[in-house]
């Protein structure tokens, strides 16, 4: 997969025989190639060194350094197999990461170096042992995996053990083997960045942290404005967008969710407001208060006590709708998906069961349109798919408002559901959903996950966080509080096929009899695909060659597969002309190879624009 979000760096030179010059332009190195040179092999200074991470036991830093200008190629040989990683920074003193290693390996790392004629010296193989994942880590099965048909990349997620006694971030790769693993500062969530770091909230701060488990950035949020752990989003215009508990007291509230005569009486409730900061200077930009637009008094069954009052929104999740500069907010306790402008703070539409709204919210209640159409209880990560419908994860809880009778655990379901919303008529259509029916196990979770639609297949990766019941039975001994975790991708079809399935549980782990903890569950709040493990920034081609084939001026180079790359030429070093796109020689190669059939010839500069 190739990414083509940020245009960058440049390179070039002209063609052999003519004058040229070195030269700068745009902040972007452009580097002046006579052609083939005769001149010595590269000459490794001193012997390539690996530090394992102290904080992240699969990954490590390879440290090289070179006489002249190279670029560095890895190649892993692990007992099962062998794995490469080429970098493409040219340079004397090289600092890789490495990361992708596996657990209970003895790793053979051969170093490679490659000069600007692309010439390579090989070093003596390096032994990097990982140690096997520590005992206490969940058991982690393979039930079904169809690389050919998944989503490319790895699976990002934490998974909390014992009820968040602990936690950790794990990536695993199409085969479900454990890649990376880390003890990570968060409880619940945890996402990449686009430079391949990892972001997540704790309760005052957002950190990133990269695949060697180093802290590299934190953002503090106001003292009074602490974190509620469900989200935290990075935007895309340079800010942070999270949710912050608040409480407010309310007259005539309810103090029973079950018995419709219980008395009312003045009581807190804890709800969440919609906090913006700034992620250059963590500065306060914004705050929204959704409960001024929505009823304070109304009730569910997933409204219970907590420290401070009844939890009565328990919102989870905070997304935004750039359509029409408006955010969205999913709040759990009220099976509710609520729309709101970012302006105004204007109530746009109320997503979910219209139980007991009164008067004043019928006009912002989406109407359901077709069949089959179910609405969403105790939901989790409103998510935009590429096509512009709203995915959701459907815990399900109950399935009924009070006072109608609820669905019993046993005979639940959870899901994967794509609602399509039309607002200038304000109804909604339930465009798919998998695990209701036609699936082979009939999953409940009753609270955390998320279904994430995938840009490439248009596959669903759906994480079943915590699954009480399968096919209405407990999936352990212990109980339904014993719970399990699976990971099932699935096709967008309408009758979706599993094209990978993975199960963590804890059942087959023992406990610390010390502690008297018996590690019987084990839940995932999110999880993602990612691309890979690594970022690919868009860096300078540093070895542009410049060669005559019958004529025609060929331009060859090496660079990142997951990039594309523009020629463009010159005669005067101003006015460019874009030629075309160099074309990768063989996937996976690494190189790229250009004909200039315009036949600028003679006199032409060549530079390279990286996308």
């Amino acid at each position: 997969m190739r990414d083509r979000s940020a245009a960058g760096s440049l390179a070039g030179g002209r063609i052999p025989g003519e004058a040229g010059v070195f030269w700068r332009a745009a902040f972007v190195l452009v580097f002046l190639i006579w052609g083939p040179t005769v001149a010595s092999a590269l000459v490794f200074l001193s012997p390539p060194g690996f530090v394992p991470s102290t904080n992240a036991p699969l990954a490590g830093v390879l440290h090289v350094n070179t006489d002249l200008p190279s670029r560095v190629s890895v190649s892993v040989a692990d007992g099962a197999g062998v794995w490469t990683r080429n970098f493409f920074d040219y340079g004397t003193n090289h600092s890789e990461p490495l990361y992708g290693f596996k657990p209970g390996r003895t790793n053979l790392i051969t170093v490679t170096v490659l000069d600007q004629q692309h010439r390579p010296t090989a070093s003596a193989p390096l032994t990097f042992v990982t140690a096997p994942l520590p005992a206490e880590f969940p058991a982690i099965t393979l039930k079904q995996s169809q690389p050919a048909l998944m989503e490319p990349g790895y699976t990002l997620f934490m998974v909390q053990v014992h009820s968040g006694v602990y936690a950790w971030g794990v990536i695993l790769d199409p085969s479900a083997n454990v890649v990376w693993y880390g003890v990570i500062p968060s409880t619940l969530d945890v996402r990449q960045l686009a430079n391949g770091d990892l972001f997540m909230p704790w309760t005052n701060r957002f950190n990133e942290i990269n695949l060697l488990g180093q802290v590299v950035n934190t953002w503090t949020t106001p003292p009074n404005l602490l974190i509620n752990e469900h989200d935290g989003v990075p935007t895309d215009h340079g800010t942070i967008l999270y949710l912050s508990d608040a409480t407010e007291l309310v007259t005539n509230y309810p103090t029973s969710m079950t018995l419709s005569n219980a008395p009312h009486a003045n009581e807190n409730i804890v709800y969440q407001k919609v906090i913006e900061i700034s992620a250059t200077n963590s500065a306060l930009l914004n705050l929204w208060t959704p409960i001024n637009v929505l009823d304070p008094r109304r009730i569910s069954y997933l409204i219970t006590p907590i420290t401070g009052g009844w939890d009565a929104e328990h919102s989870n999740a905070v997304i935004e709708d750039p359509s029409d500069d408006s955010l969205i907010v999913s709040m759990r306790h009220q099976n509710a998906i609520v729309k709101f402008s970012r302006a105004t703070g204007q109530l746009i539409w109320i997503l979910g069961t219209p139980d007991n709204w009164g008067p004043q919210w019928q006009p912002y209640l989406l109407q359901p349109v077709g069949t089959p159409f179910f609405w969403e209880w105790a939901q989790h990560s409103p998510v935009f798919t590429p096509q512009g419908t709203l995915m959701v994860y459907d815990d399900g809880n109950y399935r009924a408002s009070p006072f109608a009778t609820s669905l019993p655990d046993a005979q639940n379901y959870s899901r994967a559901v794509e609602y399509s919303i039309n607002e200038q008529t304000m109804q909604v259509t339930q465009v798919w959903d998998y695990g209701r029916t036609n699936v082979a196990e009939r999953l409940y979770t009753n609270h955390e996950g998320n279904a994430e639609p995938e840009p490439v297949t248009g596959n669903v990766l759906i994480d079943f966080a915590n699954v009480n019941y399968d096919n209405g039975t407990p999936p352990s001994t212990y109980g339904a509080n014993a719970t399990l975790v699976r990971l099932t991708e699935v096709t967008h079809q309408a009758v979706p096929q599993i094209v990978f399935d993975v199960e963590l549980s804890m059942y087959s782990v023992a406990g610390n009899s010390g502690s008297g903890l018996i590690y019987e569950d084990c839940s995932v709040y999110r999880a993602h695909r990612i691309t890979d493990l690594y970022a690919h920034p868009a860096l300078p081609v540093g070895d542009l060659t410049v060669s005559w084939a019958t004529g025609i001026p060929v331009l060859g180079f090496t660079g990142d597969d997951f990039r594309s790359y523009l020629l463009e030429s010159s005669f005067d070093l101003v006015n460019w002309t874009t030629l075309g796109a160099a074309v990768e020689t063989a996937p996976g190669s690494d190189f790229f190879r250009f004909q200039d059939l315009e036949g600028s010839g003679t006199g032409a500069f060549y530079r390279v624009v990286t996308q």
